[in-house]
């Protein structure tokens, strides 16, 4: 799971800066999924260079993705335009967040089964 979320974490920091670049600088809350995305790296890089603590860096990922979802999902009813740098950036988060989320709690529970 740490590759994927490091991945993700990737495609949504990538997503924030270019939609800032894209939008002229002009407005430093479209670099919203970059500020989600360096965690989900960080949680990803940190729970392969220390195994033990695998647990506690995929519980914190889950939670930043589950914030990312709810964030992304109360926006996206108040879009005005579809297609604007604005409103693929909303939907990008959300659907990237959603994945990740569902793949962590898939995960957590193929770790209960016996």
């Amino acid at each position: 799971m740490s590759k994927i979320t490091i991945s993700i974490g990737f495609a949504l920091s990538v997503i924030g800066v270019l939609s800032y670049v894209v939008t002229g600088f002009e407005s430093p809350t479209s670099l919203i999924p970059t500020f989600m995305g360096v965690p989900l790296i960080a949680c990803g890089y940190l729970s392969k260079i220390k195994p033990e603590k695998i647990k506690i860096w995929a519980h914190i990922a889950v939670v930043l993705a589950a914030l990312g979802t709810l964030a992304a999902g109360s926006r996206i009813p108040s879009l005005e335009e579809f297609g604007s740098v604005k409103s693929l950036s909303i939907w990008s988060m959300f659907v990237l967040c959603f994945i990740l989320l569902g793949l962590y709690i898939q995960s957590f529970i193929k770790a209960r089964r016996p």
